[in-house]
């Protein structure tokens, strides 16, 4: 497929490699600007410029920086402000009229969880009266503002959230342009004889994103999938739109039982041991990791001693360390372990549900290849091993293998 074939409304989204310095920023003017003059109506979300952000919380660390969330997401927001301003101007220098947004601006309402935010609702008030003006919006990814005005940061893949959300309110499809071409059978940088795919379904996307493939956060899948929006993963310029991979409710081709791997690099394993089974220490844990705004992964219990219960979840590092710096002890009545220096490695397909064998082939790969695996989940879509770190390239190499990835 290629541009022209494209419908006439987009929201399209640039990481920031697409827009590290200025002949980049440069060269997506012009291509924005002649999509306009050619009859689209464009929506353009960017993220800040290269490595911006690292640099924000570097002097913010250097002023010392407190864990103030709150004056944090102030500061962040300030990367993708300054992007978006700059290719506003450098689309009116294409002689095309433009206009950059905040988040606050573009009508993104959030809770109020700084550093982590939730999108609320959209007011496209403004940005529609923009549009009918006949101007390019350029929004700032990644941010918003709660209902009192204070400025919110969207977390990771924050960027990719925003504008696929627009694209869901304004019922357009979402393009989202980065340094990589799309979306692999494995991370290329652990298996480089991974095969791009051309395409895949929202679920399988939504569990290689949650279980770990880093091209795509699973909030924004999640959206499009809500409300049915053909996402577009590939790398910023490219004409040829058949280069990339589309995320959609069904495949173009002929399903393969096994669409990729996962890994999930940033894992810690939470443990109680001992805990009576009544539920009670189980709700009040719950209630820590519901305050915090965390996400937990699998969660498992099996029997203890005398009667007793282990408990066990899983988390990524960060979440782990917020999770034991605000865990009173005394409070809860049990010592909570956390155990790092584990991945978790995912095999995912929609195909897992119905072909017979997957699970014995994983299994047994592993074994004869000398790798021990722990936990062990599954859904209809995926199973889940948990290795050891230093075991993961081999155990991806062998797997991707096995499955023909």
């Amino acid at each position: 497929m290629f541009r022209k074939e494209r419908k006439e409304m987009i929201v399209e989204k640039y990481g920031g490699t697409s827009v590290a310095d200025v002949d980049k920023i440069k060269a997506i003017a012009k291509h924005v600007a002649d999509l306009k003059k050619c009859g689209e109506n464009v929506v353009v979300v960017a993220s800040a410029m290269g490595k911006t952000t690292n640099k924000l919380i570097a002097l913010a660390k250097e002023v010392g920086y407190a864990k103030n969330d709150r004056e944090l997401d102030s500061l962040l927001s300030t990367g993708e402000q300054q992007t978006v301003t700059l290719l506003a101007m450098a689309i009116e220098a294409q002689g095309v009229p433009a206009i950059s947004l905040t988040g606050y601006q573009a009508g993104f309402i959030t809770s109020n969880h700084h550093a982590h935010a939730r999108i609320k609702d959209i007011d496209l008030t403004n940005l529609q009266k923009h549009l009918n003006e006949g101007k390019v919006v350029v929004v700032a990814g990644f941010q918003g503002a709660t209902e009192n005005g204070e400025i919110t940061t969207l977390g990771r893949g924050g960027s990719d959230t925003t504008a696929v959300a627009l694209a869901a309110k304004l019922g357009w499809n979402c393009y989202i342009y980065t340094d990589v071409d799309g979306v692999y059978t494995v991370d290329p940088r652990v298996y480089p004889k991974a095969k791009k795919l051309p395409s895949i379904t929202y679920k399988e996307m939504m569990q290689m994103a949650s279980l770990g493939s880093g091209v795509l956060e699973t909030r924004c899948v999640e959206i499009a999938s809500k409300y049915n929006i053909q996402l577009y993963l590939g790398r910023a310029l490219e004409e040829d739109l058949s280069k990339g991979t589309y995320i959609m409710e069904h495949k173009q081709i002929e399903d393969m039982p096994i669409t990729g791997i996962s890994v999930k690099e940033d894992y810690a394993i939470m443990r109680v041991r001992n805990i009576d089974n009544n539920g009670e220490y189980i709700g009040k844990l719950f209630k820590l990791i519901a305050d915090l705004n965390i996400n937990i992964d699998t969660i498992s219990q099996q029997e203890g001693e005398a009667g007793k219960v282990n408990f066990t979840f899983y988390c990524n590092t960060t979440q782990s360390e917020l999770i034991v710096n605000n865990y009173d002890e005394k409070k809860y009545g049990y010592p909570i372990e956390r155990i790092l220096g584990f991945v978790k490695l995912s095999v995912v397909g929609v195909g897992i549900s119905t072909h017979s064998g997957i699970a014995s082939t994983i299994l047994n790969t592993l074994t004869q290849n000398g790798i021990r695996y722990y936990q062990i989940t599954s859904s209809e879509i995926s199973v889940s091993l948990t290795i050891e770190k230093h075991d993961k390239e081999k155990a991806v190499a062998v797997l991707a293998e096995a499955f023909d990835l």
